[in-house]
Formats: C-alpha cells, sequence, structure tokens
C-alpha cells in the first residue's frame, strides 16, 4: 500500500488567504485577516496542495463561525 504523501498530487496548490490584515485575536489566536493561525501562515509555503485545501476549507468555517456570532 502506498503512503499516501507519495501520490501525485492532484490538485493545484492555493494562493495564500492573506488578507493583509495581519493580526492576531488574543484569545483564538487566529488572524483577523485570514482566518488561519500561526502554524498554517508559516507553514502555508510548504503544504501539500491537498493541505492547503483542506485548510481552506477550515477558513470558510471558521470565518462563517466569527461573523455568525
Amino acid at each position: 500500500m502506498t503512503a499516501s504523501s507519495d501520490r501525485p498530487e492532484t490538485r493545484q496548490r492555493v494562493v495564500s488567504p492573506c488578507a493583509g490584515v495581519c493580526v492576531l485575536h488574543t484569545e483564538s489566536k487566529l488572524c483577523l485577516g485570514c482566518y488561519r493561525t500561526m502554524d498554517e501562515i508559516a507553514g502555508w509555503q510548504d503544504m501539500s496542495a491537498d493541505r492547503q485545501h483542506a485548510v481552506m476549507t477550515v477558513l470558510a468555517r471558521r470565518r462563517a463561525a466569527d461573523r455568525g456570532s
């Protein structure tokens, strides 16, 4: 069985979702511009395309939850 990291990527890499508002919320530790964590921001360029797409899905949920509160 082949490890998932050995598979060729089927998706294209995602352009950074950075909104140019690089301020971390003091409690959630999420960027107020793009809703990423510091680890997600720091590791974006090294992430696989599949991981970037997964993070983008999470960001949409974070943004929706923030707007709903």
